[in-house]
């Protein structure tokens, strides 16, 4: 009775999450793109209202408060102390602002660039997406004048950037895909990561996990950059045009420019979601002889099969009722692992 019990409470408590998982933080903004957090404050650039605005995250009600007007399409941000680097996308250049000053002035910094869209600080190197000229471009912000070097060319309108460990991702929105470089090669060469998405915008990590925001898909989806082969998978469908991600601890903060807002997605839920899922998780034909199809789940999951002795004999990526071949393994007890999900024991005759 225990048991049932506590499964009861947590669907309860799961349909409540489901219906409440993206929630609206402040609306009435002018083109909300990029984004930036210091603390409890995140620094939104309103790209129609040339301008940087704030809101304090904790507040009940958060109130944009405006920090510095009169910018050009103010696209890209990132922060190193109290400076806040802003790429102006139709200005064609970067500039930067105090924001522990009274009254913020913006001063340039770099100049003569071709559309930067996307900002990202490593060291006292600010990576720069220049959208209009297909590439990587980055400055020493340190210098007493900075002078862009080319990092990587041939891309197709790159537009954000993270990091994780050396690699740089970069989102391709003209190729709909996210390609990754490593910043400690001599000459960086982009390797496709994943592609097929829908106008991928925004990056940010959350681990091993890459959230990506597809503006012309109104979604946020996410790959495990771990994986062999790194398979998208759905995290919220039907926003309004997303554009820029940024995370404080479990928050993911989504700027939607299409409905003029800043959402935020609790990304605990999802983990709760997974456990429930986990629950109900079913795999048959058990024992097998040709093939095993895994039910119970919503999303494509990587999976990796085991041997009795714990080795990878075969890994790859399933959808629910998707049949997965294992004709080739030897007769023998074997373990599925879904990511994110449960182990489950199966049987090949």
């Amino acid at each position: 009775m225990k048991q049932i019990y506590i499964l009861t409470t947590i669907l309860f408590f799961n349909i409540i999450i489901l219906n409440a998982q993206v929630v609206d933080v402040v609306t009435g903004l002018n083109g909300p793109s990029g984004l930036v957090l210091n603390g409890n404050d995140l620094f939104i650039g309103e790209l129609d209202g040339n301008k940087i605005s704030k809101i304090d995250i904790t507040a009940v009600t958060p109130s944009p408060a405006d920090v510095i007007t009169g910018l050009t399409t103010p696209e890209g941000l990132a922060l190193s102390g109290n400076d806040l680097f802003i790429a102006e996308i139709d200005a064609n250049k970067i500039s930067k602002i105090d924001i522990t000053a009274v009254t913020p002035t913006p001063i340039d910094v770099v100049t003569g660039l071709n559309e930067p869209a996307g900002l990202l600080l490593v060291g006292n190197d600010l990576y720069i997406a220049e959208l209009g000229a297909n590439k990587i471009s980055k400055i020493d912000i340190t210098a007493v004048t900075p002078t862009p070097i080319d990092v990587v060319s041939g891309l197709n309108s790159p537009t954000a950037l993270a990091l994780n460990g050396n690699d740089l991702y970069i989102s391709e929105t003209g190729g709909d895909k996210i390609s990754k470089i490593d910043i400690t090669a001599v000459t960086p060469t982009p390797t496709d990561v994943v592609t097929g998405l829908n106008d991928p915008f925004g990056l940010v990590f959350d681990g091993n996990d890459l959230y990506i925001a597809e503006t012309l898909g109104s979604k946020i989806s996410k790959i495990d950059v771990t994986a062999v082969t790194p398979t998208p998978t759905d995290i919220v469908t039907g926003l309004n045009e997303p554009e820029k991600l940024a995370l404080s601890g479990t928050d993911l903060y989504i700027s939607e420019i299409g409905g003029n807002k800043i959402s935020k997605l609790d990304l605990s839920t999802l983990s709760l979601n997974d456990n429930l899922a986990a629950l109900r998780l079913k795999i048959y034909p058990n024992p097998t002889n040709d093939y095993i199809l895994v039910s119970q789940f919503t999303q494509t999951k990587n999976y990796n099969i085991y041997n009795i002795l714990g080795m990878s004999v075969l890994n790859g990526n399933t959808s629910e009722n998707k049949k997965i071949d294992v004709r080739n393994l030897v007769n023998g007890i074997y373990f599925l692992k879904l990511a994110n999900l449960n182990t489950i024991k199966f049987i090949k005759e």
